[in-house]
Order: C-alpha cells, then sequence, then structure tokens
C-alpha cells in the first residue's frame, strides 16, 4: 500500500517537540514554538511555556501547517511493537472499517528524521537522570531506525480551555469467554485483584490502593452504577475537578447513552467468541479482539456542562502473538482461573473485597 505526501519533520531551530506521555509501545510529543535551538523538552522544563503554534506560524516557519492540532507519535524499540507502516496498513484496513471516522484518533504518516529521533532519546536519557520519566519507563527508547512516526489527534486540554479532557481504558467490556461459570468477578477485575496482591510488596504502598474501573458498570444499563463508575473515572484522571458536577453529569450521560462504548463490547465479543485458551493467537480476528480490549477512549467533555462531547477511539496498534505474548495470555487467564479470582476462591483474604458489577458492586475494582 502506497502513502502518497507523507510529511517530513526534522531538527529545527524555531520548533522543539515537548514530551507529553508514553505508553508500552510509544512515546507522544506535542509540538512548541521554541526561541532557542533544543529539539526535544519535557512539559518539565516549559513550566512558562512556549505555545502551540497556529497555522499561520508554522507556514512562517516553512513547516507544513497540516502538523496543527497533531500530536507526535514514535514507536519504542521493543519486540512486541511493529513497524509503523504495518500498524497504519492495519488501522486502514481493519480498524477504520468497525467505526465512524469522528470516533477515532486519526493516524497519519509522518517521516522524522533520524537526528530528530537520536535527539529525543538523548532527551529521554536525560529525563531519567532528572527524575522527569516515570521509573518503570527507564531502558527503553526509540527505534532509531524506524522510518515512520504517526501523527494523531490532539485530544488534550489547557486548564483554562472550555472542555476538560479524560482518558481511560475501557478494557474488556464483556466478560472472558473462558471465565468459569458463576463468576463474581469480571476479567478486568479478576485481573485486578490478582495483581492488588503483588501491589502489596510494591515500593509505592499507595500503588495497592488504586482505584479502578468496572467496565461491565461502564455499559451498565443501571444509571446508579454507571455513575459510580463515573465518579471514579473523573477522581482517577481529573483529580482536581472530580467534584465538578457539570463534568459528572457530562461523563454519565455520554455513557448512559452513547452508541460508542456499546459497539466496542459488541466487538470484543464477536472478534473473539472462544478465549484466548482456544483461540488461535495469530488469527486476525482473534488479535483485533485484543487490541480493542486495550484500546483508550479519549474524551473532551463541556466544563459549562452544555454542548456536545468529542469521542475518539486510539491507542489501536495491532496487537501481535509473537515473541512470549501468546504465552503471556494464556498463562494470565490460567492463573486467574485456577487461583479462584473469577469465582472468588482466591487464597488471599485481603483480596477479596468485590465491587465488580458481577457481584453487585458499584464500579470499583477494574485494573485500569
Amino acid at each position: 500500500m502506497a502513502y502518497a505526501n507523507v510529511l517530513n519533520l526534522d531538527l529545527s531551530s524555531s520548533i522543539q517537540l515537548e514530551y507529553l506521555a508514553e505508553g508500552g509501545a510509544n512515546v507522544v510529543y506535542r509540538m512548541r514554538l521554541s526561541s532557542s535551538s533544543p529539539s526535544t523538552s519535557s512539559a518539565r522544563d516549559l513550566t512558562t511555556g512556549g505555545k502551540t503554534p497556529q497555522p499561520t506560524q508554522l507556514s512562517a516557519l516553512g513547516i507544513n501547517p497540516q502538523f496543527y492540532g497533531k500530536l507526535f507519535r514514535l514507536r519504542k524499540d521493543l519486540p512486541s511493537t511493529v513497524p509503523v507502516i504495518d500498524s497504519q496498513k492495519y488501522f486502514n484496513t481493519t480498524i477504520q472499517p468497525l467505526f465512524t471516522q469522528h470516533n477515532l484518533i486519526e493516524q497519519l504518516l509522518f517521516k522524522p528524521s533520524t537526528s530528530l529521533i537520536k535527539s529525543c532519546n538523548t532527551n529521554l536519557k536525560r529525563m531519567e537522570t532528572d527524575g522527569s520519566r516515570p521509573h518503570k519507563r527507564h531502558g527503553v527508547y526509540l527505534v532509531e531506525s524506524e522510518t515512520y512516526g504517526t501523527l494523531i489527534t490532539d485530544m488534550t486540554c489547557a486548564a483554562a480551555d472550555s472542555h476538560a479532557s479524560i482518558e481511560f481504558k475501557p478494557k474488556w467490556l464483556v466478560q472472558s469467554p473462558s471465565a468459569p461459570a458463576g463468576s463474581v468477578r469480571c476479567r478486568t477485575c479478576a485481573l485486578r485483584a490478582m495483581k492488588s496482591v503483588a501491589r502489596k510488596t510494591s515500593a509505592d504502598p499507595a500503588e495497592s490502593l488504586r482505584l479502578g474501573i468496572c467496565p461491565l458498570s461502564l455499559v451498565s444499563d443501571d444509571k446508579a452504577k454507571v455513575t459510580a463508575a463515573a465518579k471514579i473515572v473523573l477522581e482517577l484522571c481529573r483529580p482536581d475537578e472530580s467534584d465538578s458536577e457539570n463534568l459528572k453529569r457530562g461523563l454519565v450521560e455520554f455513557l448512559y447513552k452513547s452508541p460508542l462504548l456499546r459497539l466496542l463490547r459488541t466487538l470484543q465479543e464477536a472478534m473473539d467468541p472462544i478465549g484466548v485458551l482456544q483461540a488461535d493467537p495469530s488469527q486476525r480476528n482473534f488479535l483485533t479482539a485484543m487490541t480493542i480490549r486495550d484500546c483508550t477512549l479519549f474524551l473532551k467533555i463541556p466544563r459549562s456542562g452544555h454542548g456536545a462531547i468529542e469521542a475518539r477511539l486510539g491507542d489501536l496498534d495491532l496487537k501481535t502473538s509473537s515473541g512470549s505474548k501468546a504465552a503471556y495470555w494464556r498463562r494470565v487467564e490460567r492463573d486467574l482461573i485456577d487461583e479462584g479470582w473469577y469465582t472468588g476462591a482466591e487464597r488471599d483474604v485481603d483480596a477479596r473485597k468485590n465491587s465488580c458489577h458481577l457481584a453487585g458492586g458499584f464500579g470499583a475494582g477494574g485494573e485500569n
């Protein structure tokens, strides 16, 4: 598949990339105007902040204005990541036909220069030294031989904006097909309960007390459960605005009425009707099921409580079963079954607090 008019991005004394966030597979940057020469920076360095350049400013700097309103996503050098061109083909041919365009984070290819990627890697190492990069991400850097990066829709909002941005992973919106009959936890809540035991010995005690979201409550027909789940989402994603009635009302109405998450639930069920223990891990539908079980929902909600909510799904890169990934999925599922995490029969008494939707809970308990 040929891609015409792919944009190029090189180092510039007038533009820098600001580190915004990273996940397991990619690092995401934002373009900023700069009066100095560095091409990369962490958000910590920009307390006074350069501003995101407008299209006219980009044109004046000789930079394509199509970069406006986009974030820059670069691939990490890991066995589990696939070349960007392959992810883009998968997105175009498999993901896009499943959803309407306005409900997806747009993905466009661009070509970063090698010097730009090297500079980003240098900056990641500097951030490790000064403590501004999450510790669990240390030691993994960008693929310097990668030809492409991805431009994605910028769904972030500043504190002074009329909208607030919220993002979270809905995870498994339908029970695992492998779960035993009579389960009192969904797959996501069962996994969180199992991981909570390991977190007791974590260096960060608060980690074991993290709130989570039961995915089944997000798509419940019971508005009380949806409301309770929305409250947890706000506590996780907007702790400084978690008491905002306007945001809570907007989020509840979206979750209760929007067909997007219900479509996601339907697709998860259709793409993997037999479960990870029986499915062929190389089969495209199964891999798509695993992909949409780990996507992110991005929302822009009006702070006023009035107006439309923008909702898009992202992080829809192709999952691969190569290496030990398929064995890992099966091992986790087998542990959840054999150790009683689905049925509430686990040995660890402290983990038995259960707020899963299946047990009549009101939203807490999901591994997010």
